[in-house]
């Protein structure tokens, strides 16, 4: 049978229930590493009281073959906006690629439309219950994932939600989003590394924006930089000029300038010669123009006539007090506020501009106030096989969060191949070595979040380029992390008008020596130490 038949229809506004059969190769393996669990950024999720199902108003599971496990998937396939509707679409033709390659046959896919609300969430999540669902991938939104929580409290059945809201992140529910808070953790490190460690900041108005603010917050705090000034903007253009003149202290700076202007205009006054006038006899008065002045003393100060020629070829006068400026957005805002800080002085030559994943595209190559830019984002390593392989298949390129749902439906994949009664059992989703899969590694923590190996990337006038590859492993990306905290307690100590703290937040009294024999950060880069190393995961298209 042609895998074009083995194709499952999607079925517009109606909770539908397809079972397809699972067939081909590839499934995401596992790491090979054990490193020591890292903390967790979520705080301990609150417990979720479970609801009761009657299965009764569900029609009734077709007959299951033995071992076959249900994988359950919730889309908002009857969303009211086009545009949610088609993404649920490539969501699911992402699922359905990961089950053709899956390493057994005994998997199938449930479908269940959640019509993109919390209520259709959490009916579709009872409808997967009642069809006998022994995971759940999906659903979408972030109110969707709290919708489904109590559905899913108390029953033994796991969940991989595409949302990537930290906030609805609950045990035994995770999220396969790129979280905001890992992006910001590894650009800020990165940049920390490189010497930048004092930061400005440009964050949005409303939720989104305090929610970047207090993770931007924490990360420059637990990487040892400083916050030295931050400003919100609102969404309209306009009224994005005086956030970014605050930041540059244009205003102090173009004062400066001035006051330094008169102070040389006022010394290159004294030294000029008095001149007379032939016919009057009278002295004549020196020009009121700089320019004119500087003309006329000539060769008599060069000294001071280079300071006043360099002076007049800016605006402002005085240091930027930070290395590096944060804007997390990407799209119309990106490009609306980065011209912006040339424009008051912010020169991108001398003050690295940082930003998230948002910045991950290609048209900010047309953007020079971003030239030379970074930002942390997914690797595309093994993106650029899945995307060709997905348009041959369903003539049509895929969305970025496509292989979201390839990933998802592969693990579910690869741990049903086990031989054991409970292949998603919490401590095999749990495995600190972690998968693999077209979006990197990754691995899941306990509170429901994710964590994921991420690269760092340059804005260049072409395209973008890899200044940090991301870690081939979860040894070398723990010893990456052992590496930036070490770095972290010497900028501390350094730095007498920061408090001393353990990394975690909590204040300490006595001296804290890195252990003996600490990975150093070329060693973490390189994998010293005797740490095993992984290949990226190859996706390539199965024939």
């Amino acid at each position: 049978m042609g895998r074009a038949k083995r194709r499952v229809a999607l079925y517009g506004a109606l909770i539908a229930v397809s079972l397809v059969a699972a067939c081909g190769r590839g499934p995401a393996p596992l790491a090979q590493n054990d490193p020591a669990p890292k903390t967790s950024m979520a705080k301990k999720a609150k417990p979720v009281r479970a609801i009761s199902i009657d299965k009764s108003a569900y029609p009734a599971p077709p007959p299951r073959p033995a071992k076959v496990k249900i994988v359950a998937l919730l889309l908002p396939l009857g969303d009211s906006r086009e545009t949610i509707r088609s993404l649920a679409g490539h969501l699911y033709n992402g699922a359905q690629l990961a089950l053709f390659d899956a390493p057994t046959q005994s998997l199938v896919i449930s479908l269940h439309d959640t019509k993109g609300t919390a209520e259709g969430a959490e009916d579709a999540a009872k409808a997967a219950i009642a069809a006998g669902a022994d995971i759940i991938v999906g659903p979408l939104f972030g109110s969707s994932v709290t919708a489904i929580q109590p559905v899913l409290a108390g029953r033994n059945v796991p969940g991989f939600a595409f949302s990537n809201d930290a906030s609805t992140a609950t045990d035994g529910l995770w999220l396969m989003g790129f979280l905001p808070e890992q992006n910001i953790d590894r650009i800020v490190s990165e940049a920390i590394a490189q010497g930048l460690t004092r930061f400005g900041a440009l964050v949005p108005e409303g939720v989104f924006g305090a929610r970047i603010a207090a993770s931007f917050a924490a990360s420059v705090d637990r990487f040892g930089g400083t916050i030295v000034q931050s400003e919100t903007y609102p969404p309209e253009a306009e009224g994005m000029f005086d956030p970014v003149r605050r930041l540059a202290r244009f205003d102090d700076r173009k004062a400066a300038h001035m006051a330094e202007m008169q102070r040389l205009t006022d010394e290159a006054l004294a030294l000029l010669p008095e001149r007379i006038d032939d016919e009057t006899g009278l002295p004549i008065a020196p020009p009121e123009e700089a320019e004119a002045v500087f003309k006329l003393l000539g060769d008599d100060a060069p000294e001071l006539v280079s300071a006043y020629e360099a002076l007049a070829l800016v605006e402002t006068l005085g240091d930027i007090p930070y290395d590096a400026v944060f804007m997390p957005e990407g799209g119309l805002a990106l490009r609306n506020l980065a011209p912006l800080l040339p424009y008051f002085d912010i020169d991108p030559r001398r003050v690295k501009f940082i930003g998230t994943g948002l910045w991950d595209d290609p048209t900010l190559s047309q953007e020079p106030p971003l030239h030379g830019g970074w930002y942390a984002a997914a690797p595309s390593a093994n993106w650029s096989a899945f995307a060709a392989r997905y348009e041959a298949i369903y003539d049509a390129a895929p969305p970025r969060l496509a292989s979201m749902a390839y990933d998802a439906v592969a693990l579910a994949g690869r741990l049903s191949a086990f031989q054991t009664d409970a292949p998603f059992a919490t401590e095999l989703l749990m495995d600190p070595n972690g998968f693999s899969g077209i979006d990197g590694i990754f691995r899941l923590k306990p509170g429901g979040l994710n964590e994921r190996g991420l690269t760092v990337q340059e804005v260049t006038r072409a395209r973008s380029r890899e200044i940090s590859r991301p870690p081939r492993s979860f040894v070398e990306h723990d010893r990456r992390l052992e590496a930036a905290m070490s770095l972290a307690e010497a900028l501390r100590r350094s730095n007498p008008d920061r408090a001393l703290t353990n990394g975690d937040g909590d204040l300490v009294d006595e001296e804290i020596l890195p252990p003996e024999g600490a990975p150093t950060a070329e060693g973490a880069e390189n994998g010293a130490d005797g740490a095993a190393r992984l290949s990226p995961a190859a996706f390539a298209p199965t024939p």
